[in-house]
């Protein structure tokens, strides 16, 4: 059995976050529902229909129109079933929509509610719709990434949209955990505002100690060395020296004692003011080598270090077949889509498809029957359009 085997979700989420936390809960057992307006969310076309698929696996689909009574009463009757209901609007919104929180918790008090938001429920930028860019470039992971002297740069993924996705699993796992006590539901506000600012961590300590903002160094680090990536024969490698210990072991793995016998770079604090002399030394010797060649010689010393891969290099890497990472599913009139599989290994409940995931509306009729719709209901609502079906 699953870890949420019989726990019903209502996802009324779109494009990375929320669906991101919702494939989670499926991952793991749970009746997931992804509820779309009839045209469907807005992210469907792109990556050539794949977007969605590659997001939603282990989930039903159904199709309603909030702004009719028919599609609110549909959403409302699963609400009094559901344990789970997940929404990413703008704050006010839902509750527009008929469906806030202190609505449905007195519909249903075991209710855990999960608000995903750009800037959270509460203080002065809650009114404002979130993005990751704009996230980033609020929290200063923007300004704190890019090259040495160079522009700034945006994460080359959305980071923030991520980790807000997996937060709200968690978070709503542990509210699951607290009812199982209580017998009671909660809300969980989380926010991509919140979840960026915890990325930053470690630049607001140092900026409390030192006053100092972070400074753009690349792949580098402007308070460790080394710590980068070096060009090689081949292809480019990254190096952690994140101690002088890690340091130590480099040298001695490369056999450069003559290195490690330089008391300008025996501490950090060594290394990083005398960056300029000691990284073109590195340079030099990575230059002559191959990236594999490198590799041989430090991994087996347990120096913290990696190729620099590309997408198409870590798709068909031996590890990630070895370890699944990689899932792939053929959808009609798309073809094979493949997508990140979940990270999460559980001994006693491997994580498996059971659902690919669902077109707009794909499971509506079955879903409304569960919660007493006849067929002649469902028709009807149809012809009203406050249902969708495929």
């Amino acid at each position: 059995m699953l870890p949420l085997t019989d726990t019903l979700v209502l996802d009324l989420t779109q494009v990375i976050a929320g669906p991101t936390a919702g494939q989670i809960l499926g991952d793991m057992g749970a009746d997931v529902i992804k509820v779309e307006p009839l045209h469907g969310e807005h992210f469907r076309p792109h990556f050539g229909n794949a977007w969605v698929p590659s997001m939603n696996r282990n989930k039903r689909g159904l199709a309603v129109d909030l702004r009719t009574e028919g599609g609110r009463d549909v959403l409302m009757r699963l609400v009094k079933k559901a344990d789970v209901f997940m929404e990413a609007f703008t704050p006010g919104v839902i509750d527009k929509l008929g469906f806030g929180w202190d609505v449905v918790s007195k519909e249903n008090p075991r209710l855990v509610y999960a608000s995903i938001s750009g800037y959270g429920q509460t203080g002065p930028y809650s009114g404002r719709a979130g993005y990751d860019p704009c996230i980033q470039a609020e929290v200063g992971l923007i300004e704190a990434t890019g090259p040495m002297d160079g522009e700034m740069c945006r994460v080359g993924t959305a980071a923030i949209d991520y980790c807000t996705g997996s937060f709200c699993a968690g978070g709503i796992a542990f509210a699951l955990l607290a009812r199982h006590k209580t017998g009671r539901g909660q809300r969980l506000d989380l926010s991509l505002f919140d979840v960026g600012m915890h990325m930053m961590s470690h630049w607001i300590t140092h900026h409390g100690l030192t006053g100092e903002n972070p400074v753009r160094m690349g792949t580098g680090n402007s308070i460790l060395f080394p710590l980068g990536v070096f060009k090689t024969r081949t292809r480019p490698i990254l190096i952690a020296g994140t101690n002088d210990a890690f340091w130590r072991v480099m040298c001695t793995a490369l056999g450069r004692a003559d290195w490690l016998a330089d008391p300008r770079f025996t501490t950090n604090e060594g290394r990083v003011a005398n960056r300029d002399i000691l990284a073109p030394m590195m340079e030099a010797h990575f230059a002559t080598r191959s990236c594999e060649e490198l590799l041989d010689k430090l991994l087996p010393a347990g120096m913290p270090c990696s190729a620099v891969n590309q997408v198409s290099d870590i798709i068909d890497n031996a590890h990630t077949k070895a370890r699944g990472s990689v899932l792939e599913v053929v959808y009609p009139g798309i073809g094979p889509v493949k997508s990140a599989a979940n990270p999460i290994k559980l001994s006693d409940a491997p994580v498996e498809i059971r659902r690919k995931s669902p077109g707009i509306g794909e499971h509506t009729a079955e879903i409304m029957r569960s919660v007493g719709y006849s067929d002649a209901d469902i028709a009807a609502l149809r012809g009203a359009k406050a249902v969708g079906l495929p």
